[in-house]
């Protein structure tokens, strides 16, 4: 007995010791300390290895810069060597610069002419390196200009790089590599605009572009934007005692869109001619794209209900048009399909959800379905390329309540369907040029980020790179966020949802559980991917249980399920939330007396109707930059679910938050960008006076000079702070 009390001792004191080695602030974080950690800007979890890299152009390998120089590995070997020559083009740098470089000037550059000329730039000039003959060029680049959510317009060089074309004051022009200028149009002005969109089109259709060089260099298509009929909406920046007001062509649901009209230039004539769309103005043009010959310029016309498209090719020489293809929905047509032309035959890819799900379709030029490729119900979700010579078309789908992202391919006639990617999780795919190869950056619910090489037919190569999880927080000993399925508010949809829980959890106690949503038709919040160190993680440790779910309506699951949301914005996701709250409810742990909802513009939304709707299930809310009502929104989006207003009255009325305000009984906290150009201000100004006309008290913060994207600290700092004020969680 003493011998084993002895022992025991020792144990005991071995176990102290070695528990002692352990940093003590590593294994003894927890609550608001813990939260911090999480939330610093140094990364807990590193990853060791390749993480950015570039296909070469004849995609045998990749490169990477590294210590001032540009790295060569190649795919198979794994072999290293110098991208191209460093001393040729250090030494053209210096002869047409007159300078004494010993370093390559540039970090990063563009490849062109197959490789065979590297384009870079050096402060406000640009540089053009032939490798062959070892000659440099220099330039003066277009200034870039700045358009919808921040995105940069520069020039575009012509498929034979003699010009660049780009547009200036709403005109559209050209320069040849001596510095030429030519105006190819003239009567631009910010209400008519010539190859530089609007507002809408970008951030509705995701159609940034609004020219298109055809692939022999003689002509240019580009779209005209008429901003005349387009309500303005004023926005006012007022930190200064003299105001400045920007007004904003904001096509609201039911009004006026801009006339949209399509034009090809010839280069050497400047001859513009118009391409004969019709007088329907009602209707919208995207995706503009040239048939591989130059002969005819393609679009895609959708009516304003969008729940038909059509593809239309132009002869750009008269501007006469052709019907090649038309799509219709019951509902609405979700816009992001591929069109991909076959080079080496007169045929083209097409994309199409009238199966319910996105399959791939082959059509000759003259609109004949020639065969259905792929019926595996996925859905689609991208073509990737095409591998003529072989016969491959590979793309990206998605499996498993769309959860999962894969990569596959499958033969032009059909056969030999393929999953290239195999382990359960999400797979982010770069496929090389000339298709031999792939890089995966996969990561699950159990695995971090990790990079890994792949033949074109799937078999491993090597690993690229992986995540490398700090001891410091392996230390934290973070609870896996739970996956779990549950029933739509109607019983009868398998829903997912993600659970988190603090470190300190005890199944013992209550907890307050906080909502994070977004909610709107064709948004996802559950994948599987690696989630263990993002901001719900977090927020979960200062007492919280944290629950994110998707609901009926969104993407990757077929286009019935997609279409159940239609016409009823806040309808179904709210049924679905409060499911999921009931559900998760049931948990002894859960205290369904002190729940909290947070989510920014559809989110806002989401959280401020949740208040409004459902005041007996939830307490709390902070709304970011929320729509209070559907017609302060734009035309494109709005009308995509809920048609207009004239048409659907009782959908907006149902769906407005000002038509509940006298329900709130819980706490509101709202927060919004005055110079939010996306979801105007004018909608929490609408809400704050339905509120206060029934005496309601609510909580307000307003942020200068912010656009739809709040980037003040205090905005995510006032939310955790609220949260903890009224919710009362036992912060450890």
């Amino acid at each position: 007995m003493k011998r084993f009390l002895h022992l025991s001792f020792i144990i005991s004191f071995m176990a102290f010791i070695f528990l002692s080695l352990v940093p003590f602030t590593y294994a003894q974080l927890r609550g608001k300390a813990l939260y911090e950690r999480l939330t610093e800007d140094e990364d807990l979890i590193k990853f060791k290895g390749i993480s950015k890299f570039h296909w070469t152009p004849d995609g045998k390998a990749i490169y990477v810069y590294k210590e001032g120089t540009f790295q060569k590995i190649h795919i198979l070997t794994g072999k290293k060597s110098p991208l191209f020559d460093h001393k040729a083009l250090i030494s053209a740098y210096n002869e047409i610069t007159h300078k004494n470089l010993d370093k390559l000037p540039f970090k990063d550059f563009t490849f062109m002419d197959e490789g065979q000329k590297i384009r870079f730039k050096v402060q406000t000039k640009g540089y053009i390196y032939d490798q062959n003959t070892q000659k440099m060029i220099s330039y003066v680049p277009k200034k870039k200009v700045r358009g919808v959510r921040g995105r940069v317009y520069t020039e575009v060089f012509s498929p034979n790089l003699k010009y660049r074309a780009y547009t200036r004051d709403y005109n559209l022009y050209i320069r040849d590599m001596e510095g030429k200028e030519t105006p190819l149009t003239t009567n631009g002005h910010k209400e008519l605009r010539n190859g530089f969109p609007d507002w809408v089109y970008p951030e509705e259709l995701s159609q940034y572009k609004a020219f298109w060089w055809s692939p022999d260099s003689q002509k240019i298509a580009f779209m005209q934007f008429d901003e005349h009929p387009v309500v303005k909406y004023p926005i006012v920046h007022d930190t200064d005692p003299n105001p400045q007001m920007e007004m904003q062509s904001y096509p609201k649901a039911g009004t006026n869109n801009p006339i949209v009209n399509l034009f090809i230039v010839d280069i050497q004539s400047q001859k513009i001619t118009r391409i004969e769309t019709g007088t329907e103005s009602n209707v919208y043009f995207l995706r503009g794209k040239w048939t591989p010959d130059s002969k005819e310029f393609t679009f895609q016309k959708m009516n304003r209900l969008q729940n038909q498209i059509e593809l239309w090719a132009a002869d750009p020489e008269t501007g006469k048009v052709r019907h090649i293809l038309k799509d219709e929905d019951k509902c609405y047509i979700q816009a992001d399909f591929d069109l991909t032309f076959l080079k080496n035959s007169p045929r083209f890819l097409w994309t199409s959800e009238r199966s319910g799900w996105n399959e791939i379709y082959l059509y000759d030029l003259k609109g004949n379905l020639v065969k259905q490729i792929t019926h595996q119900k996925l859905p689609v979700l991208s073509l990737v390329d095409v591998d003529e010579e072989n016969g491959w078309i590979y793309f990206t789908g998605a499996e498993n309540r769309g959860m999962e992202f894969h990569f596959y391919r499958v033969k032009m006639d059909g056969s030999e369907f393929t999953r290239l990617t195999q382990k359960p999780g999400s797979h982010r795919i770069s496929l090389s040029p000339g298709t031999q190869y792939f890089a995966d950056t996969f990561s699950s619910f159990e695995t971090p980020k990790k990079i890994t090489l792949h033949t074109a037919n799937g078999e491993f190569i090597r690993e690229l790179g992986h995540s490398v999880v700090s001891e410091e927080f392996q230390n934290f000993q973070l609870i896996k966020p739970e996956h779990f399925v549950f029933k739509s508010a109607e019983g009868n949809y398998n829903l997912d949802g993600l659970l988190y829980k603090p470190a300190h959890f005890d199944p013992h106690n209550e907890y307050p559980l906080i909502l994070s949503v977004y909610g709107g038709p064709g948004s996802k919040m559950i994948r599987n991917r690696f989630i263990m160190d993002d901001r719900r993680q977090a927020l979960s440790q200062l007492g919280f249980i944290v629950l994110s779910i998707d609901h009926r309506g969104v993407s990757r699951r077929g286009k019935k399920f997609q279409n159940l949301m239609y016409m009823n914005l806040g309808e179904i996701e709210l049924a679905d939330h409060t499911a999921a709250v009931k559900h998760i409810g049931e948990r002894t742990y859960v205290d369904q007396n002190r729940v909290g909802i947070t989510g920014h513009s559809y989110g806002g939304y989401l959280t401020c109707i949740a208040l409004l709707k459902a005041p007996e299930m939830f307490d709390v809310g902070v709304a970011g930059a929320p729509v209070t009502d559907w017609r302060n929104y734009d035309t494109i989006y709005t009308e995509r679910y809920m048609r207009r207003p004239q048409d659907n009255p009782e959908g907006y009325k149902k769906s407005s938050c000002m038509n509940y305000a006298e329900n709130l009984k819980g706490h509101l906290y709202i927060h919004h960008g005055c110079v939010d150009n996306n979801v105007h201000p004018g909608n929490t100004i609408q809400l704050i006076q339905a509120l206060l006309k029934h005496n309601k008290k609510f909580d307000l913060m307003l942020y200068p000079e912010q656009r739809h994207g709040i980037r003040f600290e205090r905005y995510p700092e006032a939310r955790v702070e609220y949260f903890i004020e009224h919710l009362n969680p036992e912060v450890k």
